[in-house]
């Protein structure tokens, strides 16, 4: 399948993070289509690759290593000689929320046609950096004009295309085990790294476990409750995450729920981790607890007036949850940033939906 399409653009909804598949509706439906980016990679340890060039690791107790510092990345090599300055952020969400979190310098961004401000609300820039619109491939010649001294594209999924070009540029961080599967915490550390903020990273990413731990402990009604979670695009078609490797569905996992054995086993979609859900067949979806999100109001409005979905015991019984489409994205692309503002949206929602399932 393709990876060509940026996420998050309108040019084509079926990009390789996507879920919702033929969803149409622009810029929402293309963000759906993202919301629940799959990992497809269980054996992701956290674990940092940087080193620095010709100098002492980062492994001293914390402390960001002196720079020069390198890299290593599947794309190639990240060599940062000294503290950057000017940095741009051109993968889809997470580049731009580790800059943020880290506090970096962020002169330029890509646009979010997700979110009318262009920037996810849980993005709140002290200084608001330039925002550029990447609809048909990055615009190289804003980039090269804001003049960075490093480049995070560690979440471009063009950057088979993008990182020859943008190494003419600047030094260029991609990822490290493949697009779409570095986790968060491993993306964090790789950008504190060539940011040489490796410790403070450490520090946030301790602290995000410990507010995911405290969620889990506030609600141990949570532990061992099935769940389903999946969009559902204007024309009515039903997609659910049916790998436990997918972002999403590991979020969820962390709370204590588990992936509905139902979906599991469903034959996979073009979408990697994704399954599509036969209107005939949306008893599939049902479990402790049912997630939905909706490419536009009115999708929502049409699919909760299905009788086939009302009378799925889940929903009879109050154990539905919609969630808006920041929320959705939120779970789906897990950072510094965007897990903590997903757990204030969800937990209070899913302890409803847990309590009335008695």
């Amino acid at each position: 399948m393709s990876t060509r399409t940026r996420p998050g653009t309108v040019r084509d909804p079926l990009s390789r993070r996507g879920f919702l598949l033929g969803a149409g509706g622009g810029a929402v439906a293309a963000a759906l289509a993202l919301a629940g980016c799959s990992s497809d990679d269980d054996g992701t340890d956290g674990g940092t690759d940087a080193k620095p060039a010709g100098a002492s690791s980062t492994g001293d107790g914390g402390k960001s290593a002196a720079f020069p510092v390198t890299v290593e990345g599947k794309p190639g090599p990240t060599t940062v000689k000294a503290e950057p300055k000017r940095v741009a952020a051109v993968g889809y969400l997470r580049d731009t929320d580790v800059a943020l979190a880290l506090g970096a310098p962020l002169v330029l961004a890509t646009r979010n046609a997700v979110f009318p401000s262009g920037l996810a609300p849980w993005q709140k820039p002290a200084t608001p950096p330039e925002l550029v619109t990447a609809t048909d491939g990055l615009p190289l010649e804003k980039i090269a004009a804001a003049t960075p001294d490093l480049i995070l594209a560690a979440d471009d999924y063009q950057i088979e295309d993008d990182y020859g070009k943008l190494t003419r540029i600047a030094p260029t961080l991609g990822y490290s085990n493949g697009i779409g599967k570095d986790d968060w915490e491993l993306t964090a550390q790789r950008i504190g790294d060539v940011l040489g903020k490796r410790a403070k990273a450490d520090e946030l990413v301790t602290r995000v476990r410990a507010k995911i731990s405290e969620v889990r402990s506030q609600h141990p009604e949570f532990a061992g409750k099935t769940f389903t979670f999946g969009p559902v695009g204007a024309d009515g078609s039903v997609f659910t995450t049916s790998s436990t490797a997918d972002a999403a569905a590991v979020f969820f996992s962390q709370l204590g729920l588990k992936l509905s054995p139902k979906v599991t086993s469903l034959p996979k979609s073009a979408t990697p981790g994704r399954s599509q859900i036969a209107r005939e067949r949306l008893d599939l979806l049902d479990a402790d607890v049912i997630i939905l999100t909706y490419v536009n109001d009115d999708a929502r409005k049409k699919f909760e007036a299905d009788d086939l979905f009302k009378r799925l015991p889940a929903v009879k019984r109050g154990s539905y949850v919609p969630l808006d489409i920041g929320t959705a994205v939120a779970l789906a692309f897990p950072s510094l940033l965007s897990i903590p503002y997903g757990l204030d949206a969800v937990a209070p929602k899913l302890a409803t939906a847990v309590k009335n399932g008695g």
